[in-house]
């Protein structure tokens, strides 16, 4: 009698086990695509081979090796990597974060609210409602280069916001907050700050130069242009 319960028992496991393995391949199959490749080069979507025209989702680790690139389309949102670029998509609702772990990240958005660049320095976006096209280049750990070719991109980190308008570009560093005055005076900051609460941002304009006419080279391509994958 025993043995007969056992056999039972066993039975009703394997099944369940079976069940389970059956339903996660489908659970997985059904997941929600953000987006697709675009275009790429020397290029990896979690550690595979990034190949045009597949679909990439939340917690995609992007990557492009030197002298590789990568583009993807995320409804109205395109970005793309340069070379020896890192960065991870990020949560699913609107909107959209991609975090910018190294090298740079470009993009091109048709509103604000839908997109934004994560960095250890904070946030860029598009200015609300407005289409922009945008790159934010990790410099260092704690520096970031923000270039605006089209629209305005709105900087935000400790406690503030600053906006960017289009044609400049700024180095961005978070700075910590200083230590409380001893007996002699506090030294000079470096540069205006912006302080709000953990740190101070610190804005040095750059000049784009020849870059803004890749910007621009760029934003046409991405705006004008088809960006489906050619039928095989």
């Amino acid at each position: 009698m025993g043995e007969r319960v056992f056999l039972i028992l066993r039975n009703v496991l394997v099944a369940l086990l079976v069940s389970g393995l059956t339903v996660f391949p489908v659970m997985a199959a059904g997941a929600r695509p953000l987006g697709m490749v675009v275009t790429a080069e020397n290029a990896h979507v979690s550690g595979a081979v990034a190949s045009v025209g597949s679909d990439v989702f939340t917690g995609e680790v992007l990557q492009t090796d030197p002298g590789g690139n990568l583009r993807l389309k995320f409804g109205m949102t395109q970005i793309y990597l340069n070379s020896g670029s890192n960065a991870t998509l990020g949560q699913e609702a609107n909107p959209l974060r991609v975090v910018l772990t190294q090298g740079t990240l470009g993009f091109s958005s048709a509103a604000g609210a839908q997109f934004e660049v994560e960095t250890p320095v904070g946030i860029v976006r598009s200015a609300d409602g407005q289409r922009a096209f945008g790159e934010v280049t990790l410099v260092g750990p704690k520096k970031i280069l923000v270039a605006a070719y089209r629209g305005t991109l709105i900087v935000k980190g400790a406690g503030i916001e600053r906006t960017i308008t289009e044609g400049n570009a700024f180095n961005v560093s978070l700075a910590p907050d200083p230590e409380p005055a001893g007996a002699g005076p506090a030294p000079a900051a470096p540069k205006p700050a912006l302080r709000g609460g953990g740190g101070a941002l610190i804005f040095d304009a750059v000049i784009l130069g020849a870059a803004a006419g890749v910007g621009y080279a760029f934003w046409h391509y991405t705006t004008e242009s088809d960006p489906a994958p050619p039928t095989q």
